[in-house]
C-alpha cells in the first residue's frame, strides 16, 4: 500500500468492509463507496473468562496461551465478516469489492504478518491475513470476501480515512495521531504513507525521553509516547511508580480529576510527551494539519489542551514557521474502521 497515491480517484460504488482490530475489541464495518457505514459489529478481543490476556494484567501467557489468543481473534474477524456481508442480499453481497485489516503494529505488509506486536503479550510473528483468510474458507464465504485481505497500520489507516471523509480532506501531507490503548502515528506524506518496505510510521514508539537508556535496554520504550500517553501506559506508568490503586486510566482520570498529585504527574508527562511528538513530527515532516482520535479522548481535556500550549509554545520560539494546527477528528473512533475499508479500494485504483 505504500506506493499507492490517495488523492487518485477511486470506485465510488459497491461496499467494502473494514476491521479495525484494537487492543480491546475488533469493530468490523460494512462502508459504501463515499465512506459511509450501513452495518457494524463489535467482537472483544480478549476471550470471555480470560482477562489476565488483557495486555494491563502482568500475567506473562503460555505458548499455549498465545496459539488459542491468536485463533480465538482469527475467529471473531471472520465470523464479524460474515454478519457484515450477511446484512446486505445475496444481489447486494456481489457488490463487495474486498476487506481491509488495520492493526497495530508493528507489522510486515509485504507479507501479511503481525511481527513483535505491541498490543497483545505474547504474539510474535503472526501471518494474521493468511490465518485470517482460512478462517473465512472455514465460513464459505464467497466472491472477493475469498481473496486476499488488504492489510495497513491501524494509525496509518485512520489517517487514510481521514484523508477520505475527515478533517484532513484534500490535504497532501498531515498526521493521525490515535490515543487509546497505545498509541499510533499514521503520516501520509504528500499524498503515500509514510512508509517503506511495507514497514513504518511506528512512532507512537519512538524515544521522547532517551535518559537512563544504557541501564534500562531490556525496558527501552519506557521513554516512549505509547508508555507515557497511552491508556495501557498510564497503567505501567502507575505501576512503575508504586501506585498500586490506579489499574485503569479511567481510576487515574478520575483521581486527577480529585487533584491527586499522583494521577496529575502522570497526565503532566503524558501532555509532554504528546507535545514531543507534536515537536518531532513537525519538524520531521512540515505537516498541513494533525488530526486526533481515539478513545483515550474521553479524557482529553486531562492533557491534550495543555499538550497543545506546550507545543505551540516551544515551537513559536524556536521553529515558528513548522507550527501545525491540530484538530479533534470529527469521525472519532470510527475512522479506523473506514480507513481499513478504503484499503480494497486503493488497491483497486492502483491496480
Amino acid at each position: 500500500m505504500e506506493k499507492t497515491r490517495v488523492s487518485k480517484q477511486i470506485h465510488l460504488e459497491g461496499y467494502t468492509i473494514g476491521l479495525d482490530l484494537g487492543g480491546t475489541k475488533i469493530l468490523t464495518a460494512l462502508v459504501d463507496g463515499a465512506g459511509r457505514i450501513h452495518h457494524q459489529v463489535t467482537h472483544a478481543v480478549i476471550p470471555p473468562g480470560r482477562p489476565e490476556l488483557d495486555p494491563r494484567d502482568p500475567y506473562q501467557p503460555t505458548s499455549g496461551d498465545v496459539r488459542a489468543h491468536i485463533n480465538w481473534v482469527l475467529a471473531q474477524m471472520a465470523d464479524s465478516i460474515a454478519q457484515c456481508a450477511d446484512s446486505l442480499s445475496s444481489k447486494e453481497q456481489k457488490k463487495i469489492l474486498g476487506v481491509g485489516l488495520a492493526s497495530a503494529g508493528p507489522m510486515d505488509l509485504r507479507k501479511g504478518r503481525l511481527v513483535d506486536s505491541s498490543n497483545w503479550k505474547g504474539w510474535k510473528t503472526v501471518p494474521i491475513i493468511d490465518g485470517l483468510q482460512k478462517a473465512c474458507a472455514k465460513r464459505k464465504l464467497t466472491g472477493a470476501l475469498k481473496e486476499k485481505a488488504f492489510f495497513q497500520n491501524d494509525a496509518v489507516a485512520a489517517a487514510l480515512g481521514e484523508g477520505w471523509v475527515g478533517a484532513a480532506k484534500k490535504k497532501e501531507t498531515y498526521a493521525m495521531i490515535t490515543l487509546g490503548t497505545g498509541v499510533g502515528v499514521g503520516v501520509v506524506l504528500e499524498g503515500r504513507p509514510a512508509q517503506s518496505r511495507g514497514r513504518g510510521c511506528e512512532w507512537g514508539h519512538v524515544m521522547c525521553d532517551s535518559r537512563g537508556l544504557s541501564d534500562r535496554l531490556d525496558d527501552a520504550d519506557q521513554g516512549t509516547p505509547d508508555r507515557l500517553v497511552s491508556g495501557t501506559g498510564l497503567v505501567r506508568q502507575a505501576r512503575r511508580y508504586g501506585f498500586k490503586d490506579f489499574t485503569t486510566a479511567e481510576i487515574i482520570a478520575q483521581a486527577a480529576r480529585e487533584n491527586d498529585p499522583r494521577a496529575k504527574r502522570l497526565f503532566r508527562e503524558s501532555a509532554e510527551s504528546l507535545a514531543s511528538l507534536f515537536w518531532s513530527l513537525s519538524l520531521g515532516f512540515n505537516p498541513e494539519i494533525f488530526t486526533l482520535s481515539g478513545g483515550l479522548l474521553k479524557i482529553e481535556d486531562l492533557f491534550v489542551p495543555e499538550a497543545i500550549r506546550l507545543y505551540q509554545d516551544a515551537i513559536r520560539v524556536k521553529y515558528p514557521s513548522f507550527e501545525c494546527p491540530v484538530r479533534i477528528s470529527r469521525i472519532g473512533s470510527k475512522i479506523g474502521v473506514i480507513g481499513a475499508a478504503r484499503l480494497p479500494r486503493l488497491a483497486i485504483s492502483h491496480a
